[in-house]
C-alpha cells in the first residue's frame, strides 16, 4: 500500500508559512539549505540539534517539508487503532511538541467525523502556523497553548499524539513526559509516540517500552505482537525496528525532496501506541508475528524477521514446501503480521506444507 499525503495539506501549510513567515525563506535555494541543515543535525550531528544556521529558515524547513513528510506517519497507528474499533468518537486529541502541526494534519486527513484538537509546544511562530494551516485544512478550530511541554499541565484527552519529540528531551526526561500523557489519556484512549527511524533515537524508544512495561503502567497495543519485555531488538545493538513505507508526496514537497536528496519515497519511522486496555494489535487463532524486516528470496526460498512472544525469529518457507495454506508468508511485508499455527525452533520458524499462515495487514483491516 502506498500512504499518500494529500495535495490539499501541502497548500494549507504553504499558505500558513507565507502568512507568518513571508516569502523570502519559502524561495527554494534556501528552503533546500535550512532542509540539509536541519537533516544532517538530525542524522550526524546532533550536538547541533538545537542549533540551526538560521531559526526562521529552520521554522520555514520544518513548516514546508518536515511538516509535510511526516504528516502521513500516523495514519498507521491510527489505522491499527481503528482496526479494533480502539478510537473513541468524538474525538478528544491532545498534540504535545506539536510544531507546526504535522500529526494534527496527519490526523485530520486520516480520520472523519467530529474532532477537538489541543496542541501544545515552546514556539509560539510554529503554533501559528500549526493553527492556520489546520483551519485551512478541515475548518478546524485549533486550541493552541506555548508552553513548556516538560512542566506543562496535560490536559484530558482520548489520544495523546507526541511526534518527532522524545529524541531531542533528555533521556531522563522522557519516561516522566510519557507517564504525564497516560494520566491525560482518557480509559478507552490511547497516547502515541512517534520517532525518527534513526537506531540510537529508536533503540531508545525500545527502551522506553521496556519501562513502561516494567513499571505497568501501560500495555503496548502496536507496533508489537510481543506483551511482555524485554523488547528483542536491544540484545544486539546493531538492531533496531521501525517502518518503512512507501509514500507519495505532494508536488512541491516531492520536488523538494529531490533537489536535496532526502526521503527516498518511503516513510521511515518508529513509533509505539499505549493503551490502558490490554487488547491485542490482532485477534489471533496462533502466534501473531509482527514482520519486522524486508523479506529476502534467496534461491528457493523465502526469509523473513518475526517479533512475538517467542521473541525475534527468523521464519523460513522452502518453495518446496509451499502449499495454499502457507503461501500468505509470500505475500508478506513489512508491518504486516503473520498468525502461524507452528511453533519455532532453536534456530528459526521453519513452515512446513501444512503449516496454516494468515497475513494480516493491521492498518488497513477496516479500510
Amino acid at each position: 500500500m502506498t500512504w499518500i499525503v494529500p495535495p490539499e495539506l501541502e497548500i494549507a501549510v504553504y499558505a500558513a508559512a507565507r502568512e507568518v513567515l513571508g516569502d523570502a525563506p519559502l524561495a527554494t535555494a534556501a528552503l533546500t539549505r535550512a532542509i540539509v541543515d536541519r537533516s544532517e543535525r538530525y542524522t550526524s550531528d546532533r550536538d547541533r540539534l538545537a542549533k540551526p544556521a538560521d531559526r526562521t529558515a529552520d521554522l520555514a524547513a520544518r513548516a514546508v517539508f518536515f511538516t509535510i513528510a511526516d504528516a502521513i506517519k500516523i495514519a498507521i497507528p491510527l489505522g491499527e487503532l481503528r482496526g479494533r474499533d480502539a478510537l473513541p468518537a468524538p474525538l478528544r486529541v491532545l498534540d504535545v511538541g506539536a510544531g507546526c502541526g504535522a500529526l494534527t494534519l496527519g490526523l485530520l486527513a486520516t480520520v472523519s467525523g467530529p474532532v477537538a484538537i489541543t496542541a501544545l509546544d515552546r514556539d509560539a511562530d510554529a503554533l501559528a502556523i500549526a493553527k492556520r494551516a489546520v483551519h485551512a485544512y478541515r475548518g478546524v478550530e485549533l486550541d493552541t497553548r506555548t508552553a513548556d511541554v516538560t512542566k506543562a499541565t496535560l490536559p484530558p484527552a482520548d489520544l495523546v499524539v507526541i511526534g518527532t519529540l522524545l529524541n531531542e528531551l533528555p533521556a531522563a526526561a522522557r519516561l516522566p513526559l510519557v507517564e504525564r500523557a497516560l494520566r491525560a489519556m482518557s480509559d478507552a484512549g490511547a497516547v502515541i509516540l512517534v520517532e525518527p527511524a534513526l537506531r540510537d533515537t529508536t533503540r531508545a524508544l525500545h527502551e522506553l517500552r521496556d519501562a513502561i512495561l516494567a513499571r505497568e503502567l501501560a500495555h503496548v497495543f502496536a507496533p508489537c505482537t510481543r506483551r511482555g519485555a524485554p523488547c528483542p531488538m536491544l540484545a544486539n545493538e546493531a538492531d533496531w525496528c521501525h517502518e518503512d513505507r512507501a509514500v507519495k508526496l505532494p508536488p512541491r514537497t516531492a520536488e523538494l525532496a529531490r533537489l536535496t536528496h532526502l526521503r527516498d519515497g518511503n516513510l521511515k519511522f518508529s513509533y509505539l501506541v499505549l493503551r490502558r486496555a490490554p487488547a491485542p494489535l490482532v485477534a489471533a487463532g496462533g502466534t501473531a508475528w509482527r514482520v519486522v524486516g524486508a523479506p529476502r528470496a534467496p534461491k528457493g526460498k523465502v526469509e523473513l524477521d518475526g517479533c512475538s512472544d517467542a521473541g525475534l525469529v527468523p521464519i523460513r518457507l522452502l518453495r518446496r514446501h509451499r502449499t495454499p495454506a502457507n503461501r500468505d508468508v509470500e505475500r508478506a511485508h513489512r508491518g504486516d503480521v503473520l498468525v502461524i499455527d507452528r511453533a519455532p525452533g532453536d534456530e528459526r520458524l521453519e513452515l512446513a506444507a501444512d503449516t496454516r499462515v494468515e497475513r494480516i495487514a493491521p492498518a488497513t483491516s477496516s479500510t
